[in-house]
């Protein structure tokens, strides 16, 4: 094998190896860029489900908290067991 085919060939191969390293690189670099994007987007999604969630929490204190007994009552009632039943419909007897 003459030396310079040799050298050739060892330029060649460096080259490739370079090619492929750069690729493999520029993959990992999109993918780290796209796990990065869904993070800031789940925190996004979280910021609002966490200000849904105290808003809910706000209206059932308020809920709780308010002297209409009737509407207390019916707030239970939906939060038993037996809500499948109709509120009022407990006491009354069936035909």
């Amino acid at each position: 094998m003459d030396f310079f085919v040799f050298l050739a060939i060892a330029v060649v191969v460096q080259a490739i190896s370079r090619i492929v390293v750069r690729w493999l690189k520029t993959r990992d670099g999109v993918s780290q860029r796209q796990i990065k994007a869904l993070e800031q987007r789940l925190h996004i999604l979280e910021a609002q489900h966490v200000q849904d969630l105290q808003k809910r929490l706000g209206v059932l204190e308020e809920i709780f908290v308010t002297e209409n007994v009737d509407l207390q009552r019916r707030i239970r009632h939906a939060l038993s067991a037996d809500a499948l039943t109709a509120p009022g419909t407990e006491n009354q007897p069936t035909a």
